[in-house]
């Protein structure tokens, strides 16, 4: 049985005529009597008396029409609810992002993925790496984009590329001109002490940046001039690319701050890496399939 032949079934009860019923269903009488057979077949029992072209239904098709009509509630109570939640999002992808990944997220992969046909819509969530590989492991995401030192057992981790800590700069900042190029660095290594007695920009140490610059700065045994203190990397750029100081920070994969990036002597996350974090034992369906395809792909290009 389906819904369709609980709503046949009770539209012939209250109009009492095949014809009339018909009508209703925007149906043949001749189909419409054919699936009447075919259903009282299945149920080996009539449900219906005929009187002529008048049809009065049986002690077991009463019973039928009534069942049948809560199962029509049913089904239209779960539809709306369903409907509802699809409104409210639940049907979406859960992707979790730190902050210095939203101009990725946003410029790069969500344009190639929804230039893909039938996929669902995403909801997005920005957050601190621990916070959103938690958030996966207790099922409140559905992946993340975040950076790893330390591998869980419930979770599968993606390794996107390898973290690089980088000293941003204004890109007409004087300490590009002193940037050596040096093997085993991805850019200029700037030399000396000048650029710890410029503005320095300091991040929270509650951010993973934030963390890793107070921990190289300690093992230096000295410390910038900080004119700044913000929370996350996005404030942190912007204050670079407005000229107010430099900032130790994960390099990005894509940005549009007006920042340069150069390297430090012995400034690493060692470990670490950007990785794309699922639950382990999941089952992808297309739309999260093509998300996690597409992710590999970009970064491949941006590593």
């Amino acid at each position: 049985m389906n819904i369709k032949d609980y709503t046949y079934i009770v539209e012939i009860a209250q109009q009492r005529n095949l014809t009339a019923a018909a009508n209703r269903l925007c149906i043949t009488q001749s189909a419409l009597t054919k699936f009447l057979q075919r259903i009282e077949t299945e149920l080996d029992t009539q449900l219906f008396y005929r009187r002529g072209k008048r049809l009065i239904l049986t002690p077991i098709g009463q019973t039928y029409v009534e069942k049948g009509q809560e199962i029509i509630r049913l089904d239209q109570s779960l539809q709306d609810e369903i409907q509802k939640q699809k409104i409210n999002g639940a049907d979406t992808i859960r992707l979790g992002h730190g902050m210095g990944f939203a101009e990725f997220v946003l410029d790069r992969l969500l344009p190639e993925y929804y230039a893909r046909p039938r996929v669902r819509s995403i909801s997005i969530h920005e957050d601190s790496s621990t916070s959103l590989i938690q958030a996966v492991e207790d099922g409140r995401l559905d992946l993340c984009l975040a950076y790893v030192r330390e591998f869980r057992p419930a979770l599968e981790y993606t390794p996107l590329c390898r973290t690089k800590l980088v000293l941003a700069v204004p890109t007409d900042s004087s300490l590009l001109l002193s940037g050596v190029p040096r093997e085993g660095y991805a850019h200029p290594v700037v030399e000396g002490e000048q650029w710890l007695r410029e503005p320095y920009i300091r991040m929270a140490s509650f951010t993973q940046s934030g963390a890793a610059a107070q921990a190289y700065f300690s093992h230096l045994g000295k410390w910038p001039n900080s004119r700044l203190y913000v929370e996350n990397v996005r404030s942190a750029l912007g204050a670079v690319s407005n000229g107010l100081g430099n900032c130790i920070l994960a390099e990005l994969p894509h940005t549009k701050y007006n920042v340069s990036y150069l390297s430090l002597p012995d400034l690493d996350l060692k470990g670490q890496k950007t990785c794309m974090v699922t639950l382990k034992g999941a089952y992808p369906d297309r739309s999260l399939q093509e998300l996690e395809k597409i992710i590999k792909k970009l970064f491949h290009c941006t590593e």
